[in-house]
């Protein structure tokens, strides 16, 4: 890993993302070190634990006392439901999520030429329309949106 020129925190945030899209890091993989990332980063200690403990109220990671950093399962992440109160803050706007989930799983359920590929995209679980549909789910179930 080659030292980063911008220092600090948002180095230690960009060379996490990097390390774990390079390793292709999921849900329960492990981080390397503090110590490591300040020597190979080329900063210090606690920009680095600041970094952490940022990642961690977000909770994109957990550090476990002893054992060492992993990454989290994003999908029941109580951040979503904090974010959701300032990005979500009308009754339009729920109503729009909601009207947004129904097409998209109208559409997963259609099964014909035009839609196929679609479907089968929301289907498979791994592409961003998957994602943000699951997102959707998340926020209509913090606000309890009836369809």
């Amino acid at each position: 890993m080659n030292p980063i020129p911008n220092k600090g925190f948002n180095a230690v945030i960009t060379a996490i993302n990097e390390i774990i899209k390079t390793k292709n890091l999921t849900a329960g993989d492990k981080l390397p070190s503090e110590r490591y990332l300040s020597e190979n980063l080329n900063i210090s200690r606690s920009s680095v634990r600041e970094a952490l403990r940022a990642l961690e109220m977000l909770g994109v990671i957990e550090t476990r006392r002893g054992e060492g950093t992993y990454i989290t399962e994003m999908d029941n992440n109580q951040f979503m439901e904090m974010i959701a109160g300032y990005v979500i803050t009308t009754e339009t706007q729920q109503a729009e999520i909601s009207e947004f989930i129904h097409i998209i799983e109208t559409i997963a359920s259609v099964q014909n030429d035009d839609t196929r590929e679609l479907a089968e995209a929301i289907e498979s679980r791994n592409t961003i329309l998957f994602r943000v549909w699951k997102l959707l789910k998340q926020f209509e179930k913090t606000y309890d949106v009836e369809e």
